[in-house]
C-alpha cells in the first residue's frame, strides 16, 4: 500500500504529515483510522466534563487528546488544545474558557470531514 506519490490535503499540515509518515501510507491509514474511531467519543467526554463544569477532568481530556490531532495533520487544533489546557490552569471557572472551547469545537467540526476524506484516500 506504500505510495510515494500521495499528496495530503493542503488544509492539513502536509509538511508535518510528510515528515511523520514519509512514504508509508499504510501506517498513515492506520493512524487516521484510529483517530477517527476514538476522537468523537473522546470529544463527547470532553463536552460532558465541560457541561458539568468539571474543569479538572476537562483539562485532563484535552491534555490526553492534544497530541492526537497532529498525527492527522491538525496541528492547528493541537495548538488550540494547548491554549485551552493553559487557560484551564489559570482559572477555576470553566465558563471563562467557553470562547476558546467553542473555537476549538468549530475548528474540529470543520476539519473532521477533511480527515475522513484523507483516510478514504489513504486506504484506497
Amino acid at each position: 500500500m506504500n505510495n510515494t506519490s500521495f499528496t495530503y490535503d493542503e488544509r492539513l499540515d502536509t509538511d508535518f504529515l510528510n515528515s511523520l509518515y514519509e512514504d508509508d501510507t499504510e501506517y498513515a491509514s492506520i493512524v487516521f483510522e484510529q483517530f477517527l474511531n476514538s476522537s468523537k467519543e473522546q470529544l463527547k467526554e470532553m463536552d460532558t466534563y465541560f457541561t458539568e463544569g468539571n474543569i479538572e477532568l476537562f483539562k485532563q481530556r484535552v491534555h490526553k487528546m492534544k497530541p492526537t490531532f497532529s498525527f492527522v495533520g491538525l496541528t492547528k487544533l493541537t495548538a488550540k488544545a494547548e491554549q485551552i489546557e493553559n487557560a484551564c490552569k489559570q482559572t477555576t471557572e470553566i465558563h471563562s474558557i467557553k470562547p476558546l472551547y467553542t473555537d476549538f469545537i468549530n475548528a474540529f467540526n470543520l476539519m473532521l470531514p477533511v480527515v475522513e476524506s484523507e483516510f478514504e484516500r489513504l486506504k484506497s
